[in-house]
């Protein structure tokens, strides 16, 4: 758990440092919910990332457990499929998602210039169909990123962290 050490759900939401940039932090297995198979405690799409478009999306993904899981944004009916497609976005996902990691930490970034509802999901076979995923919707009329956690009411992006 030294990965998630000193994390906070005010961790998950944060605007970039550069206009009309984002960090988003999204934790494989962050608590039991779904027997581990979920992203920042949520799964099977109650947890929704509302992301302006053509904002640039940076995600720091961890995963804390020895089971390997990884994670890909993809079109919301790929998560039928036993296999994930290859990212919806240009370099939406970690490298090798169909593998996944374990204990490990990897960042990526991506241009969201496409409307529509997507997921982030785990790449591991299988894992998207049992849930593994929050919903990523990017978002033509917004103006400001956002977090909803289940039925809590959305968040606004925190400032961004000073290093």
């Amino acid at each position: 758990m030294e990965l998630v050490k000193d994390l906070t759900e005010a961790d998950f939401l944060r605007l970039g440092s550069t206009p009309k940039s984002v960090d988003l932090v999204v934790v494989a297995v962050w608590n039991d919910e779904n027997y581990g198979m979920n992203f920042n405690g949520y799964a099977k799409g109650n947890a929704t990332y509302l992301i302006p478009k053509d904002w640039k999306v940076t995600v720091k993904y961890i995963n804390p457990s020895p089971i390997p899981h990884s994670l890909v944004v993809v079109e919301k009916e790929s998560l039928k499929k036993i296999q994930m497609p290859p990212p919806y976005f240009k370099g939406a996902a970690i490298p090798d998602f169909l593998k996944g990691l374990a204990y490990a930490t990897q960042t990526f970034s991506f241009i969201a210039d496409e409307a529509g509802d997507f997921a982030l999901a785990c790449g591991f076979p299988a894992h998207a169909m049992n849930g593994h995923w929050i919903a990523l919707e990017i978002s033509s009329t917004a103006t400001a990123p956002s977090l909803k956690l289940g039925s809590a009411p959305p968040k606004s992006a925190s400032p961004a962290k000073i290093p």
